[in-house]
């Protein structure tokens, strides 16, 4: 891409803003990016090619469309904290899971709401939830965490069947946080399959979740508002 005269034309300011949320989430669907950023589809692009030519971001593919991943170096430039895109997050179902968490990510920052990525809930032992085996204990933090009115709301997104003991095992530990008020805004389950969302239901009734503190939805109607939101600039609060 060039200037006048010629001359390449870099990453500008709001480049390096849409890099710094990118830098929140890892990878993003070129599509949520631009609705959290408020960009058109053109304009978007424009700045990925900048980024992507400078080296701070790469762009990945998978059946869904376009994505871009942020680079060592793309953090580096904006001093984020250091590290590697996530191992799997850039191919396959990582790639199919991290685009759907960046759609969730696009309707929080379109919504204007306080929220924390994975990455940023990474060592904050208030977001996180017990998951206790038969010989082992461990913790589970979610895919994404947002603050209403003052309460921890907990968003997992899951697009693929977990062996029912294992879920069951993830949803008992959220038991456990809402009911020691952890998490007392509850949790939100996104699914973009019947049947997934179906097995999460289930379970959630055999672990006795609260049914006011336990929502679900689909990534089709996450989209579908993140879309309708974030082209109505006066509404992108609402």
């Amino acid at each position: 891409m060039s200037g006048r005269g010629g001359k390449a034309r870099g990453p500008g300011p709001r480049s390096y803003e849409a890099l710094q949320w990118l830098s929140r989430v890892d990878v993003a669907g070129i599509e949520p990016l631009a609705l959290a950023m408020g960009f058109g589809p053109s304009v978007m692009y424009s700045h990925v090619a900048r980024l992507a030519a400078a080296g701070l971001v790469v762009r990945v593919f998978d059946p869904g469309g376009s994505m871009v991943a942020i680079t060592a170096e793309g953090r580096r430039a904006i001093h984020a904290d250091r590290g590697d895109v996530r191992a799997g997050a850039t191919h396959g179902s990582g790639l199919r899971h991290a685009r759907a968490v960046s759609w969730v990510a696009a309707i929080l920052t379109i919504r204007e709401r306080q929220w924390l990525s994975e990455r940023e809930l990474r060592g904050q032992e208030q977001w996180q939830v017990p998951v206790i085996w038969t010989a082992s204990r461990g913790r589970h933090r979610p895919d994404a965490g947002v603050l209403i009115r003052g309460a921890r709301v907990a968003i997992e997104v899951e697009l693929s069947h977990k062996s029912p003991r294992r879920l069951q095992t993830i949803l008992s530990g959220y038991e456990h946080a809402i009911a020691r008020g952890a998490l007392s805004g509850g949790l939100i389950y996104v699914c973009d399959r019947p049947d997934v969302l179906a097995a999460v239901r289930r379970a959630a009734d055999r672990v006795a979740l609260p049914r006011g503190s336990f929502v679900t939805r689909t990534l089709e109607s996450v989209q579908a508002d993140a879309r309708r939101l974030g082209r109505q600039p006066s509404t992108r609060a609402a």
